[in-house]
């Protein structure tokens, strides 16, 4: 299944990509937009994923946000591994709380961690309560890649893979070895991570796998 990252878009172009789309990652640090707004772009369906990053918004409005987002019908959250432990328990017992399944989300843009320190995250984040354990990290060799595509042979409830031009493979592979869902691009314009493929991109190779 193929997961649009909706960012830097206008409230109308986020409705119809909804809309028109299977799933959805409504970047809410990435959008500009009034709480009824985004209350009702999580309305529109379940199959969408609610996500604000902590680059540009305080904790309690991030919060304050997220949990709107799950009260109107978010069927996931996002939360970084790196959250203060106060933040990430508060948010994950109210998504429990409320059928909001939790992705608990670990990035690197620099590199790629060892398979040890992969492991810890992976063991860690499912502790904490994670319904799926997302991991996406920056691939410097074709070996970073396979170390990443080779955490499916262990875990399940995973979706992982390798930003960059050379990860970009293991975005195509990773719902073909188990994960629920890829990330896409609306466009080539709004990717929200390096080497994201477009939705037509992620299609048209589909078509062909």
């Amino acid at each position: 299944m193929i997961c649009v990252s909706l960012a830097g878009l206008s409230f109308q172009e986020c409705v119809k990509a909804i809309s028109r789309t299977e799933f959805a990652e409504i970047r809410i640090d990435q959008l500009d937009f009034s709480d009824d707004q985004f209350r009702g772009l999580f309305a529109i369906k379940s199959n969408t994923v609610a996500t604000c990053r902590p680059e540009n918004i305080d904790t309690d409005r991030r919060l304050e946000l997220l949990k709107a987002a799950i009260e109107a019908g978010a069927g996931y959250v996002d939360v970084e591994y790196e959250s203060d432990e106060a933040y990430r328990q508060e948010l994950i017992a109210f998504a429990k709380a409320n059928n909001s399944r939790v992705i608990i989300s670990y990035h690197n843009f620099e590199e790629t961690p060892t398979a040890a320190e992969l492991d810890e995250i992976i063991t860690q984040s499912f502790e904490w309560g994670a319904d799926r354990v997302k991991l996406a990290v920056m691939a410097q060799t074709p070996a970073d890649c396979a170390r990443i595509m080779g955490l499916y042979d262990n875990y399940s409830n995973l979706i992982a893979f390798c930003m960059g031009d050379i990860g970009a493979i293991t975005r195509v592979a990773a719902p073909l070895l188990g994960a629920d869902f890829t990330f896409a691009a609306y466009n080539r314009a709004k990717a929200t991570a390096p080497g994201q493929l477009t939705v037509e991109e992620f299609r048209d190779i589909y078509e062909i796998v």
